[in-house]
């Protein structure tokens, strides 16, 4: 998504109008209307001022990779991600059919019900072995996989696996080394802390935000 689609997104998921969301932003109509068509281009400050006043804030996200790992000692093959991800709250804590209709999975099918833990902790030993990339995204939210982690029954291989993605995941009690220029870990769940909404949300227009980039 274009820099210019994503503040007509965040917009129009807000359901306002060019004028309300300026005057929320504390910019004008017509530097919007510019920054949606892409004559303009706002600073990523402005950017994030514009998307935070309609409600939503930017990220940023890590490329969610998966690998399918060889099967071994007897166990088929699985997948592991090379990093954890979240969910809505909703998806989180839903009630689920499990296998899904196009799955050949060897359980019968029943509900699990992601807002019990025992349930979760499962219905999450099923996907992690027999899953894949999409049953994973679908079902599994990271933070609560660390969190049921030690609970789950699951084949040594798979254990192995995703276990450097738990321990990175968890906090420690000596600072971690971490890749240079990197605040997190590998494998850790990234997510930006919110900004200083009032700095962006100051009396005043940014000072760059009515002149063309460029």
């Amino acid at each position: 998504m274009s820099g210019r689609s994503l503040l007509a997104y965040a917009r129009r998921a807000a359901g306002l109008t060019q004028d309300a969301l300026a005057r929320l932003a504390g910019t004008s109509q017509p530097t919007l209307s510019a920054y949606e068509r892409g004559t303009k281009s706002p600073s990523l400050a402005v950017a994030e001022r514009i998307v935070e006043a309609a409600g939503h804030r930017l990220e940023v996200v890590p490329n969610l990779e998966f690998v399918e790992v060889p099967g071994q000692h007897g166990l088929h093959p699985f997948w592991l991600a090379n990093q954890l991800w979240r969910l809505d709250p909703e998806r989180a804590f839903r009630m689920v059919l499990l296998p899904g209709p196009d799955h050949d999975w060897p359980v019968p099918r029943r509900p699990y019900y992601l807002h019990d833990r025992t349930d979760r902790a499962r219905a999450y030993e099923l996907i992690l072995r027999e899953g894949n990339p999409s049953d994973l995204l679908d079902h599994i939210d990271g933070a609560l996989l660390v969190d049921v982690w030690k609970e789950l029954d699951l084949p040594d291989p798979i254990r192995r696996a995703w276990q450097p993605l738990i321990r990175n995941a968890l906090p420690s009690r000596r600072p971690r080394a971490t890749r240079a220029g990197s605040e997190s870990p590998p494998g850790a769940l990234i997510r930006l802390r919110p900004s200083e909404r009032a700095r962006h949300l100051r009396l005043g227009k940014d000072e760059h935000e009515d002149h063309p980039s460029g």
